[in-house]
């Protein structure tokens, strides 16, 4: 790669971005409030204060990338529910056979 000559310096808005911030600033509009207030009305439907709390989030928790898992499973797992069992003690007694087999691994 060859040195850097001309240009806006890193960090510096575009002139149509600088042009829009500036306009909204004229208008006295916060979009960021806007959305923060439509996400907090209880009278707006569940979807749209959804959306607003989703758009909102991503400035204060970036969004994770999906990770792919392309090795093969070397293990399965069962687990069992309690049946009925109202205490641990009862459950213990209940499933006392199957615990006393396991190994851990």
């Amino acid at each position: 790669m060859g040195v850097r000559l001309g240009g806006r310096s890193a960090g510096t808005p575009n002139k149509r971005t600088q042009d829009v911030i500036e306009r909204l600033e004229a208008l006295k509009c916060d979009p960021i409030e806007g959305m923060a207030r439509i996400a907090m009305d209880a009278n707006n439907p569940p979807e749209l204060r959804g959306r607003m709390f989703a758009e909102l989030a991503q400035y204060i928790a970036p969004k994770r990338k999906a990770l792919e898992h392309s090795g093969e499973i070397s293990h399965t797992y069962a687990a069992r529910v309690p049946t009925g069992s109202k205490t641990m003690d009862e459950w213990q007694k209940q499933h006392a056979d199957h615990l006393n087999n396991q190994t851990l691994q």
